[in-house]
């Protein structure tokens, strides 16, 4: 039996039908290209047990309470500060510093001049030769007159430190392997709050990353979404201490992290980390790891695998619950 052949204006339909179908799909992929992408790309969790991973690079994320600080480490001879914590961690910073060996700061970064960042900056500014400090500069209406503030900038004069304006146009020199891309702020913005001139950070050894936010919050995020910026990382730190104005779902989305740290003090009182920041990471797989339950919590990488440990000086590192 001959097959029948379906009538021409029933062809036409059909492609008309298909044709409109791949267009829709077609423009949906390009407007939620990187979220979609975000959404079905499985982070990638550390490669491999915290022993067998050698240690090239590694981030401490230092316990100071309700606060901020990082140290970077790249081999034996690179070391980065990012923030300060409160004025009240200097010595406990200054320890740590000295049990990893750190004896001058090839680079220092206050990501913005709010206390719980700056706090001990002028005592670390004191302690240490410093080959390059990099801070934001906020518009004279938001430019703060504390005493912190105005300590910090006077022991960098005192101490001759060259300082630099950090922008998204700032090239921060780096050993071999490694990358420091600044993401924010980017020169001419205007916030309403002095969080969200937080410097972004960036931070690539061979193929681990790490996202460092300092308190910026979701006015930013959206800014380097729509940059087109490459932000996916393994490890993210939360911005402003796990608080719901930072680490919006698009932009956790888009850096896909398999980690999370968040630098908060023990019972704070601000209620960092807040529950919606939390159950985003949990919904999107995250390792959570908070200062305020594990003190020091460190990331070391050979520039492929990576594996993450708590550390304090009294017992070095140990792989992280």
């Amino acid at each position: 039996m001959a097959k029948r052949k379906m009538p021409p204006y029933k062809n036409k339909k059909l492609l008309s039908t298909v044709l409109s179908a791949l267009l829709v799909l077609l423009a949906l992929a390009i407007y939620y290209g990187p979220e979609l992408e975000a959404v079905f790309r499985e982070p990638t969790p550390p490669s491999a047990p915290a022993e067998a991973v050698d240690c090239e690079a590694a981030v401490y994320f230092l316990d100071v309470g309700q606060g901020d600080s990082a140290l970077i480490r790249i081999g034996e001879d690179f070391a980065m500060l990012v923030d300060a914590g409160i004025r009240e961690s200097g010595d406990a910073i200054e320890e740590d510093l000295a049990a990893l060996g750190v004896t001058e700061l090839d680079a220092v970064i206050a990501t913005h001049p709010h206390a719980d960042h700056i706090g001990a900056m002028t005592q670390i500014i004191e302690a240490y030769p410093i080959g390059t400090f990099y801070m934001p500069v906020l518009p004279d209406d938001q430019t703060p007159t504390t005493a912190t503030y105005e300590n910090m900038l006077d022991a960098l004069d005192k101490q001759n430190v060259p300082v630099e304006q950090i922008t998204d146009k700032t090239e921060i020199a780096a050993p071999e392997n490694a990358v420091f891309d600044v993401l924010s702020p980017r020169a001419g913005d205007a916030f309403d709050e002095v969080n969200d001139y937080s410097a972004v950070v960036r931070f690539t050894y061979g193929s681990v990353s790490f996202m460092l936010t300092g308190d910026a919050e979701e006015p930013v995020e959206e800014n380097i979404l729509e940059s087109g910026a490459e932000i996916s990382a393994q490890v993210l730190k939360c911005g402003h201490h796990g608080s719901s104005s930072s680490t919006s779902l698009p932009f956790l989305r888009r850096v896909n992290p398999a980690v999370a740290v968040i630098s908060c003090g023990a019972d704070n009182k601000y209620g960092h980390p807040h529950r919606e920041t939390l159950e985003s990471l949990n919904a999107l797989g995250c390792t959570v790891l908070r200062t305020d339950e594990l003190g020091t919590i460190v990331v070391t990488t050979d520039g492929e695998a990576y594996a993450v440990h708590t550390w304090s000086e009294e017992n070095g590192l140990q792989p992280a619950a």
